[in-house]
């Protein structure tokens, strides 16, 4: 599915013979252009060998909100693993609900520490209002690989696999033929979730899964 070798394209060795200053200057600068190149060019950063350069572009990405993630999704099924993994990683902190199918995908990636991102990722996105897309798509899925993915999410919070087994259940939001609308804030997923405690289940978690830190695992300063 994604390919992990070398890049041989635009990989910013300009960037690596400045300092850190630099760096920073350089992501600060694109951020401010707020154009789509610009931001094509900080989804660009996430492949750069410097962790500390692909930090500052995933903050930069984040506080770009969803036209970042729109520019994001390709990039979970292609390119290097630390680049995949940081794609996940803002998709899930940004709530980007159409992340929901291809993080389940990347949940099967061979290289772990992706997979680990993906898993992380949805958590985030589950309790950033996209619990109900996430069993939008799981409905979607075999029943083998739903299973799998349920067992994978609720190892992380058990809550949230309840969560996503009742709605899995509720037939008028699992046949909507489109998702667009399905939010956790949603007056059609309040009702089917009365009775439940919902500030637990859509309030942000209290401590998030540890994944060894992907940025920092690979590539210099």
């Amino acid at each position: 599915m994604a390919d992990d070798r070398p890049q041989t394209g635009r990989t910013f060795d300009a960037m690596n013979a400045r300092g850190l200053a630099g760096k920073r200057d350089y992501v600060r600068s694109l951020e401010q252009r707020r154009d789509d190149e610009a931001l094509g060019l900080l989804v660009e950063c996430l492949s750069d060998e410097s962790w500390y350069l692909r930090d500052l572009a995933e903050n930069a990405l984040l506080r770009a909100g969803d036209r970042a993630g729109e520019a994001l999704l390709p990039v979970l099924e292609q390119g290097l693993w630390f680049t995949r993994s940081s794609a996940a990683r803002v998709l899930g902190r940004l709530g980007y609900r159409p992340a929901a199918a291809p993080l389940l995908r990347l949940c099967a990636d061979m290289n772990a520490t992706v997979a680990q991102a993906a898993d992380t990722a949805l958590f985030d996105l589950a309790h950033r209002g996209g619990s109900v897309r996430i069993a939008w798509e799981l409905h979607r899925a075999g029943t083998e690989r739903r299973r799998s993915l349920l067992e994978r999410l609720g190892a992380l919070d058990r809550p949230l696999l309840e969560r996503l087994e009742r709605m899995l259940r509720n037939d008028e939001l699992m046949t909507r033929e489109d998702p667009g609308d399905l939010r956790d804030d949603s007056m059609l997923v309040r009702a089917s979730e009365e009775g439940v405690e919902w500030e637990v289940l859509t309030g942000p978690p209290v401590a998030r899964p540890v994944v060894g830190s992907v940025s920092g695992g690979a590539g210099g300063r």
